[in-house]
């Protein structure tokens, strides 16, 4: 499910918008890449505009087939019918790493040089957006070629081998087409570990596996996945019956046959794949020949930068991104004070506070209807609201969106987690992972009629942080009858969030040991040193997560300070947020190039 190296390294795993794992709450660029000048920071084609150059068209899609058609997850993940896209012959396959070419960087020059060549002047404004998106993106995944051997998809909550489970039994039967190469790509799984195993053996050799205790928690994940999958009512077996028993035009006897061979490619070759890389994380345990964070591997300091920079796009230094969370913790603790003080009886009422909406259904029917004071009005399409299986709930995150197929956007489906998601906090995690979170701003996007190879492209920091600053804000919609009360709640929530990209940036970009993290968050009255030891391995384990979510929501609260500096008494929410939204997933130093011109024409009207 990869390609020779980092390059569009969007896998189906990735497809998962999941909301991050905390702790219950305590109170307490590139300059070819900028805009040019005459750009409004209006982004629809009109007939005003230029016309499309059909020659850049014809290179993004190709650029876009060539990618997609990696693997047959990430092409069924983004579409039902590739035909319809112009995707005729692909093989069927969960790909391989290609050991002997990791290191090879022409596809990437290659990409850069036919990117170049296009004169971005006669570029439609839709198609500048994605020339520049792609320019940013592949300079910085050349600037960092060399750190290949950092990236891996094996990391607690949200690796590889926690997300395939779901991937799968998310994997969609609309025709007798998609049976078949669902069951090609299980009979191919086991390969495919074999070649994770490998490369995480070559990793090993170069001084880059995981330390023992990530490697000894994630070969814990595969055996228990093993022991689940094993069973004749294994959710692998139900799901796929369930699937294939409600499609239509294939016999009885067809279906019988399907229905014995998943069972057997399950059992054949799956939970094979599951065992061929458990072994491996085994034989590897041991090797790891640094501890803590990327900072104290060699390189491993730029390899964190790069993460930052492919994340979010923002033209910031770690000090830089260090101070700016240092400001936002002492605006909400500061916040919180003064409501304090103005009602003593904020911290009684605040003990107790919760949402009081928790059925699913209901909170997001609450939201959709909500934000239409705040947000522009997105596309009405259909979700399922779906909960994690009991095999796989001490491993995932609390909740999680599966991005729809470009050709089915009305098949969404959000995934509760019961033992990470407590009822009272179900309606930001959901205003996170629905509306106006991801499912919101994806099928949004989707609207926009976008250069597909956008999708592949799209910022990390942009989504999560949107979803997380849609997460914040919907604390303004809770029906305590105290928008105080709110405020507080919502202050006190943005700290721990800072807290922990404090710490994620701390570990693995400023030697803080386990002991600086404890000592850190004691500080705020977390004391419990289980909380700090989960803390540290995580980060350790998934470097710059916390920072694409908490960072991203940073960037668009800045965004929105600068807006409001610069258009007065002009500002509001549905036309901020629209500016966001029309842009689409980019990077955040294109946001901010952007956003003088669209002030000025907001001032203007």
């Amino acid at each position: 499910m990869n390609k020779k190296r980092l390059f569009f390294k969007k896998t189906a795993a990735l497809l998962l918008c999941a909301v991050l794992l905390l702790p219950c709450s305590a109170c307490f660029n590139s300059p070819e890449a900028k805009n040019p000048g005459n750009d409004t920071g209006q982004i629809t084609d009109s007939p005003h505009s230029e016309t499309r150059n059909e020659a850049f068209n014809d290179y993004v899609n190709r650029l876009f087939t060539e990618t997609v058609t990696t693997d047959t997850i990430t092409l069924h993940s983004y579409m039902e019918h590739p035909s319809d896209f112009g995707i005729d012959n692909y093989e069927v396959t969960l790909g391989r790493y290609d050991l002997a070419a990791l290191d090879n960087t022409s596809d990437i020059t290659g990409k850069l040089t036919a990117l170049k060549s296009f004169d971005r002047t006669t570029l439609s404004p839709k198609q500048q957006i994605t020339y520049d998106e792609l320019l940013i993106y592949l300079q910085n995944e050349l600037e960092y070629s060399d750190l290949f051997l950092f990236q891996t998809s094996l990391c607690t909550t949200t690796g590889f081998h926690v997300q395939f489970p779901l991937i799968l039994a998310e994997y969609t039967f609309e025709e007798e087409k998609d049976v078949k190469e669902y069951l090609a790509l299980l009979e191919d799984s086991d390969g495919y570990f074999q070649s994770l195993a490998d490369y995480e053996a070559l990793r090993s050799r170069n001084g880059y596996f995981m330390e023992d205790a990530l490697a000894t928690q994630i070969a814990g994940e595969c055996e228990n996945f093993i022991e689940s999958a094993g069973s004749p009512d294994s959710y692998l077996i139900t799901t796929f019956d369930e699937k294939l028993d409600a499609l239509t035009g294939i016999s009885d006897a067809d279906k019988s046959a399907y229905k014995t061979a998943n069972q057997a490619a399950v059992t054949g070759h799956l939970i094979k794949g599951y065992r061929i890389l458990t072994d491996g994380l085994k034989k590897l345990t041991g090797t790891n020949r640094y501890q803590g964070g990327l900072c104290n591997y060699p390189d491993g300091e730029k390899y964190f930068r790069y993460l930052l920079n492919h994340s979010l796009g923002w033209s910031k230094s770690v000090d830089e991104y260090n101070t700016l969370l240092d400001s936002y913790i002492r605006s909400n603790l500061l916040t919180m004070q003064t409501l304090m003080a103005k009602d003593s009886s904020l911290s009684s009422q605040f003990n107790n506070f919760s949402f009081s909406i928790t059925e699913p259904a209901a909170v997001l029917t609450d939201l959709k209807t909500k934000i239409a004071a705040d947000f522009p009005q997105g596309p009405d399409v259909s979700y399922d609201i779906k909960y994690i299986t009991e095999a796989l709930q001490d491993s995932v995150s609390p909740a999680m969106y599966f991005l729809p197929q470009l050709d089915n956007l009305n098949i969404n489906s959000i995934y509760i987690n019961p033992k990470g998601t407590r009822c009272s906090q179900l309606y930001p995690t959901l205003a996170h992972e629905g509306y106006p979170g991801h499912l919101y701003q994806t099928t949004y996007f989707a609207d926009s009629d976008p250069d597909l190879i956008r999708y592949l492209i799209a910022p990390d920091g942009y989504v999560e942080g949107w979803a997380t600053y849609c997460e914040l804000f919907s604390y303004s919609y809770a029906d305590t009858g105290n928008p105080l009360l709110n405020t507080l709640a919502q202050a006190n929530y943005a700290t721990i969030l800072c807290l922990y990209a404090k710490c994620d940036l701390g570990i693995n970009a400023l030697g803080w040991t386990e002991n600086d993290v404890a000592s850190y968050i004691a500080d705020f009255g977390f004391t419990d040193k289980n909380v700090a030891h989960e803390m540290y391995l995580s980060m350790v384990s998934n470097p710059g997560n916390y920072c694409k979510y908490v960072l991203g929501w940073i960037g668009f609260s800045e965004l929105k300070k600068e807006a409001r500096a610069q258009t007065g008494s002009a500002f509001s929410n549905p036309d901020f947020h629209k500016y966001i939204l029309d842009m689409g997933s980019v990077p955040f130093d294109m946001l901010f190039d952007r956003l003088e011109d669209w002030c000025s024409v907001q001032s203007a009207q």
